[in-house]
């Protein structure tokens, strides 16, 4: 038996129908390596598009994670943290676990970004609302889309897993995703007021992970990963529980937000499909591995502005030219 709750509204002009579906009684529990090819097959990469030479000066560029949650026609939707998105008006790239890179284009489509909180300081210290976003992207191709899980549900203790793509200890060109396991520790209630953080979990993780998902041992998306460990006076929700955990924002006020906003989206009801777990399983390899990311994430900007404003040539090598159809 499920919940679900319809909303009429539009994003950006097209009808897509709101479907919260949530289950009233818990899925199976996966194995750890079924739950691994869940998050291999949607878990993404998002980072801004490079220009030849931005790696060779030296520039900030800083990758995250994020995973598909919702599909309409050949329109796929990501959710990532805020803070992976904070630059605004630049061409950013999703990579998905066939390898290919899809261009989103924030500068003359910014609803393909949507915000759901506000970054305020100088340098974004805080922010007003939930450190989350949304991530729109186009293809033909078949992606797999996270099952919507209940997070309300959830309590300290429950097994967690967290996937994403964190920055090497050094500069290799190399990435290759962590799915890293730990404990829900707690539960805040109402979440803070600093991004909408409400869940403490023991999970190591790093840098590059932010955005990425947070599964439970259905395999179910209960939350997005938006802040590591305590660093000093850094810390997500209490100085003393962030010193030994990690922090993210419940899949609850996601859904919630996405119904306060008046988008609308269809979420994947549970039980997690068979069939995505054995695409997890069978390209693994290919799924969770960039030789190198600065290749994959280098675009030739001007190009695809003009020819593919909507983006659908695939990544670009350094000096290549997009050629639109």
């Amino acid at each position: 038996m499920i919940f679900s709750s319809q909303l009429s509204a539009s994003l950006a002009g097209t009808a897509v129908a709101l479907i919260v579906m949530i289950p009233l009684m818990a899925a199976q529990a996966l194995t750890k390596e079924q739950v691994d090819a869940v998050a291999s097959q949607t878990t993404v990469v998002i980072a801004q598009g490079l220009q030849k030479g931005d790696i060779e000066a030296r520039q900030e560029w800083n990758p995250g994670s994020g995973v598909i949650v919702a599909r309409n026609g050949n329109t796929y939707y990501v959710v990532t943290a805020l803070h992976v998105v904070r630059t605004r008006e630049v061409v950013y790239g999703v990579r998905t676990s066939d390898g290919e890179v899809h261009f989103v284009d924030d500068t003359t489509m910014p609803d393909n970004i949507i915000p759901f909180g506000e970054e305020e300081g100088e340098f974004g210290e805080t922010i007003d609302g939930f450190d989350l976003a949304i991530v729109k992207f186009t293809s033909d191709r078949d992606y797999p889309v996270a099952v919507m899980g209940n997070s309300a549900q959830m309590e300290a203790g429950a097994q967690v897993y967290i996937s994403g793509w964190p920055n090497p200890e050094d500069e290799s060109a190399r990435r290759t995703r962590e799915f890293v396991e730990g404990q829900i520790r707690k539960i805040v209630n109402p979440p803070s007021t600093d991004g909408g953080y409400s869940l403490l979990y023991s999970n190591e993780t790093r840098r590059g992970m932010s955005g990425g998902p947070v599964f439970n041992a259905e395999g179910e998306l209960i939350g997005i990963h938006g802040r590591g460990r305590s660093q000093g006076e850094e810390f997500c929700v209490d100085p003393e529980l962030s010193e030994s955990n990690s922090c993210g924002i419940q899949s609850f006020h996601f859904v919630r937000q996405v119904e306060v906003e008046g988008l609308k989206l269809t979420f994947k009801a549970p039980p997690v499909d068979p069939d995505t777990i054995a695409a997890g399983m069978e390209n693994r390899e290919r799924a969770d591995t960039i030789e190198d990311i600065y290749e994959a994430f280098t675009f030739d900007v001007r190009s695809l502005l003009r020819d593919q404003p909507s983006g659908g040539c695939g990544s670009l090598l350094l000096g290549d030219e997009c050629e639109g159809n």
